[in-house]
C-alpha cells in the first residue's frame, strides 16, 4: 500500500460566496467545462483507509458539493479503472511513478495551480519530483517508507533484510500482499538495482521467496492487528502501518534496513476524463490548509508533505515510527518505479508459486 502528497484550491481567506459566484470569466477548460464554477459533484479515486470521512463530510457542507468517493487496492487496478472511462473521476492518488505512466498515457489534465494557493505549504523536498519534475500534473497527498516493522518485546532491533529469514521466527512473519513491492524487497535484498531487475534476478528473488514461506504467518498490507496482539514478530511494511499499530502497543517501531529501503509517495492528479476540474483543484486547496492537513495525520499518520499541516501536530504524533527518521536514512531509500510488462508478468509468476507452495 501500498504502495503514497496533498491536493487543494482557494478559499481559506475569501468568502465562498465570492468564488461560488464569480462566473463573469467563464473559458471552460479542455474538457468544455466552465471555470470557476463549483460543480454539484466530486468523484474521487483512493486508497482505502486513507481519508477521513470528516474532511469529506466539512468539504461537503462548507462548499455545497456531493462528494462521491470510491477506493482501490493497488495501482494497477486503478490505471485499468482510469484507463477504461467507465467512471469520469475528478479526483485520483497514484502512486508516484504511476503518475508519470498516466501522463505519458495522456491520462492527466495539467493542474492550474492560480487554483490551488495553499501549495505553497508543501515543503519543497516534495516538488519537482522525478516522475513530475515541473509539477504540471500532480501535487504530493502522502508519503512513507517501505521497510521493517517489529516488536521490540518479542525480538531485537532488526538491521536488514536478513532478518524476515531469521529461523527464531518462524510463524511470526507478515508480508505485504503486493507483488510489486515483495519483489522490490527481494532484489534490494540481494543486491540488485531493483528499478532494473534482469528476469533471472526476479526468478531467483522468488527461489528466496519460497525460502522464506514455512515463517510467514500471513499476506497483508495492514499488518496492526497481528502486531499489536503479539501474533506478528516482524512484518515487511508501511510506515504508516508501523505509526498506526504504535498507538495501541508501544513496543511497535519501524526501522529502514541497512540495505536502503524503499520510498514512496501518494499523488493527487486530475484525470482527463474529469467533468469537474476546477472544483477538484478546489478539494486538493481545501485539503492543503493546515488544520486539515493535521486531521488527516491524525488518523493516517503517514508522512504529510505540508509544513504548516506537521507544525500543528503534537509532538507525540510527529515522532511516530517512520516519520523520524533521520535525514541520511532517508536519502538511502529508493523511489521504485513501474518495471515493464514482461517483467511485472514474471514478477506475479514468481510471488504466485511461492504463495502456492506455502499454502498461503
Amino acid at each position: 500500500m501500498n504502495v503514497k502528497r496533498l491536493w487543494f484550491v482557494l478559499l481559506l481567506m475569501v468568502p465562498l460566496a465570492l468564488v461560488a459566484c464569480d462566473t463573469s470569466d467563464n473559458t471552460g477548460n479542455a474538457n468544455g467545462n466552465e471555470d470557476d464554477e463549483l460543480a454539484d459533484e466530486l468523484i474521487i479515486f483512493n486508497w482505502s483507509e486513507y481519508m477521513p470521512d470528516q474532511i469529506i463530510e466539512d468539504f461537503e457542507e462548507e462548499f455545497g458539493v456531493k462528494v462521491t468517493y470510491s477506493t482501490f487496492s493497488s495501482n494497477q487496478e486503478m490505471l485499468a479503472k482510469v484507463q477504461s472511462g467507465t467512471v469520469a473521476y475528478d479526483l485520483v492518488v497514484p502512486s508516484d511513478f504511476y503518475v508519470q505512466v498516466m501522463e505519458e498515457a495522456d491520462l492527466l489534465e495539467e493542474i492550474d495551480f492560480d487554483n490551488i494557493p495553499n501549495f505553497e505549504n508543501i515543503s519543497d523536498q516534495w516538488k519537482g519530483l522525478d516522475f513530475d519534475p515541473d509539477n504540471k500534473y500532480s501535487v504530493t497527498y502522502m508519503y512513507g517508507f517501505d521497510g521493517i516493522i517489529y516488536n521490540k518485546d518479542k525480538i531485537d532491533e532488526p538491521t536488514g533484510w536478513e532478518d524476515l529469514w531469521n529461523p527464531e521466527y518462524e510463524g511470526h512473519v507478515v508480508l505485504m500482499d503486493a507483488n510489486d513491492e515483495l519483489n522490490d524487497m527481494m532484489q534490494q535484498y540481494m543486491g540488485n538495482d531493483i528499478n532494473d531487475p534482469t528476469i533471472e534476478q526476479i526468478e531467483e528473488g522468488g527461489e528466496k521467496l519460497k525460502d522464506l514461506m514455512g515463517s510467514v504467518l500471513m499476506f497483508t498490507e495492514t499488518p496492526e492487528a497481528q502486531l499489536v496482539n503479539g501474533e506478528g514478530w516482524i512484518a515487511y511494511g508501511y510506515s504508516g502501518e508501523a505509526a498506526v499499530a504504535h498507538k495501541e502497543n508501544e513496543d511497535i517501531e519501524f526501522v529502514l534496513p541497512e540495505e536502503g529501503g524503499i520510498r514512496w509517495t501518494d499523488n493527487m492528479v486530475i484525470p482527463t476524463t474529469s467533468k469537474n476540474k476546477y472544483t477538484a483543484e478546489v478539494f486538493i486547496d481545501y485539503l492543503l490548509r493546515p488544520e486539515v492537513g493535521k486531521l488527516l495525520s491524525e488518523e493516517f499518520p503517514y508522512g504529510n508533505p505540508n509544513d504548516k499541516a506537521v507544525e500543528l501536530l503534537s509532538e507525540e504524533d510527529r515522532n511516530l515510527p517512520g516519520l523520524n527518521l533521520p535525514d541520511e536514512e532517508v536519502e538511502k531509500a529508493v523511489l521504485s518505479e513501474v518495471l515493464d510488462a514482461d517483467r511485472t508478468q514474471v514478477v506475479n509468476r514468481v510471488v504466485q508459486e511461492a504463495k502456492v507452495k506455502g499454502g498461503k
